[in-house]
């Protein structure tokens, strides 16, 4: 009887504060990579530390599509963190737990590939600085003296700097980078942004690029495609690609 009062209940709550999930992107991924290739973002070897740091988050968060608890936990101590050729190898710390706690999924490690590496054009140039190998290399680079932990990302404010920075820090990273992107731009946002929005618009964008199901929930730690269906997915125009990282980033291509 329990029981079925219960199935009872969930479903009315259900009809009555239904789940929302908007059919367009809450921002646009193009603007945000077209001005990350800019100042003040660039040059990535001078520019204030604060816009560094956004652009190294969020370049990590949308060609990983990792949830910020996962983004936050990641190490820079080897085996940890592993520079190859073509692409970078991180992962979490050994003590972290994620929230979909599965073999697969416990220190499960992120390949981030380059992009433009090897550029021969201005335009190629210019698209390789949203290479994420080359700007975790300057971040690491210009943290180094000021670091105080093992934590990638630390903080930059003076009363903090080089310490670990928390969950709650990374998402407002995140949402002051895309907000600020939006001013400078004289755009205007229909909605405030949330940290987690760059999991669905990367998601989202893999997936109308016909990247399979499978490879966008192994990239985000879904357990199964209901939970991308049912919260994330939103419509985009497709662009066939090859990997989930180069993927999204070629968003940024006419």
């Amino acid at each position: 009887m329990a029981h079925r009062l219960c199935k009872a209940f969930l479903k009315g709550v259900f009809h009555i504060r239904p789940p929302v999930r908007s059919p367009t992107s809450p921002w646009s991924l193009n603007l945000l990579l077209s001005k990350l290739m800019l100042p003040p973002f660039e040059p990535a070897s001078s520019c204030p530390l604060k816009f560094l740091s956004w652009k190294t988050l969020f370049l990590v968060a949308i060609t990983s599509a990792r949830r910020v608890s996962e983004l936050q936990a990641l190490s820079i101590k080897h085996p940890y963190l592993i520079f190859h050729s073509d692409r970078v190898s991180l992962r979490t710390n050994s003590s972290f737990l994620p929230k979909v706690c599965s073999i697969n999924n416990i220190n499960q490690s992120i390949e981030l590939p380059t992009f433009f590496k090897n550029h021969s054009n201005k335009m190629e140039y210019m698209l390789h600085k949203l290479d994420v190998h080359r700007q975790l290399r300057f971040y690491l680079d210009r943290t180094k003296d000021h670091r105080k932990t093992d934590q990638l990302f630390v903080a930059f404010a003076d009363n903090r700097k080089g310490l670990a920075v928390t969950k709650r820090t990374l998402s407002k990273w995140l949402t002051d980078c895309i907000i600020y992107v939006y001013d400078s731009s004289n755009q205007t946002l229909l909605h405030k942004p949330k940290g987690h929005s760059t999991r669905s618009v990367s998601t989202s964008l893999a997936h109308a690029a016909r990247l399979p199901l499978d490879a966008i929930c192994a990239a985000a730690t879904w357990s199964k495609p209901h939970t991308f269906i049912s919260h994330y997915k939103v419509d985009k125009v497709s662009r066939d690609r090859a990997t989930f990282g180069s993927t999204v980033l070629k968003n940024v291509l006419p």
